[in-house]
């Protein structure tokens, strides 16, 4: 048992961590619950919240108290409050948006076709349901593990990757093909490869203006030159980097978190929805199953010319 009785601790809680205390620690043998999950598990009271909040929870969701991972915990806070922000910005915009397109129908627009259609469309995107993806926990430290490398540390993921992010999504969909034949799956092989195609197609559209931290603008525009003016690249210097064949897992992890924003701009009903949830939620546990051999084991020191390059 890596905690004990009375010990403070670290504690994830649903998007966020939070300091708690342990007020019982016990294995589970599998017998001894109603889920019948095994391993250690402790009960937890989080500190200044009521009593009611008191939970079990699995030794992966916990951390040490200590200044290192304080810090993961407010870098985690700092990412979510700002994800919050963007979200509520971008609605206020849509909302705006609409409102004005009222205003220029009253006004002299005089209830045209274009006008009423714009304005359907953007009270369709208000309405419109969100995705919920829950990253799990294991993957949340690797997120925090990866911001503070790049922001804090200076350093960078190497590249090219390998495996790749192509590389990742065969191998889940040799996976998942090797599960549907054993009968553990029933959704048609059809529509993973729509939604991994998919999957592909945002991270190279997203990589370049919502994935990078800013430290790695110059490691991608070297990238892009080599990878783009490459003697086997049917490529030219004007066209974008296939960003899945030079990035790996922990880029691919960043698309994940923007993911509920990018479907938000779709035209998925609630029942393809669902269906996608499901499948992201699979693909995050094919993850974690697999993260040994899908994400860098270490991340490389940048290079004095690298940072004066990266400041230029």
């Amino acid at each position: 048992m890596l905690f004990s009785a009375e010990e403070k601790v670290l504690c994830f809680h649903q998007a966020l961590i939070y300091e708690a205390r342990v007020l019982k620690a016990e294995k589970w043998t599998g017998d001894d619950n109603i889920r019948g999950v095994e391993g250690p598990h402790y009960l937890v009271h989080y500190m200044g919240w009521k009593g009611k909040w008191d939970e079990w929870v699995p030794e992966s969701r916990m951390m040490k108290l200590n200044p290192e991972n304080i810090e993961k915990q407010q870098a985690l806070a700092a990412s979510h409050k700002a994800a919050e922000q963007a979200k509520k910005a971008e609605k206020s915009d849509v909302s705006e948006t609409a409102e004005e397109g009222r205003g220029r129908k009253s006004k002299d627009a005089r209830g045209t076709k274009r006008g009423r259609d714009a304005i359907e469309q953007e009270d369709e995107y208000i309405k419109r349901p969100e995705i919920k993806i829950n990253i799990p926990d294991t993957l949340k430290i690797k997120l925090v593990d990866d911001w503070e490398n790049v922001t804090r540390k200076d350093q960078l993921v190497p590249l090219p990757r390998k495996p790749n992010v192509h590389d990742i999504l065969a191998a889940y969909r040799q996976h998942y093909m090797t599960v549907k034949r054993e009968g553990k799956a029933g959704r048609p092989p059809a529509v993973l490869d729509e939604i991994l195609d998919g999957l592909a197609l945002y991270f190279n559209k997203s990589l370049g203006n919502n994935l990078l931290y800013r430290f790695e603008r110059a490691q991608y525009t070297q990238m892009r030159k080599e990878m783009t003016s490459s003697p086997k690249s049917n490529a030219s210097d004007e066209q974008e980097l296939d960003a899945a064949k030079v990035y790996g897992a922990e880029h691919l992890l960043r698309l994940f978190v923007n993911l509920p924003s990018i479907v938000a701009h779709t035209t998925m009903d609630l029942e393809a929805l669902t269906l996608l949830r499901e499948h992201l939620t699979e693909f995050l546990n094919f993850l974690i199953k697999e993260r040994k051999k899908f994400f860098v084991a270490e991340y490389e020191d940048a290079s004095p010319a690298y940072h004066r390059l990266s400041s230029s």
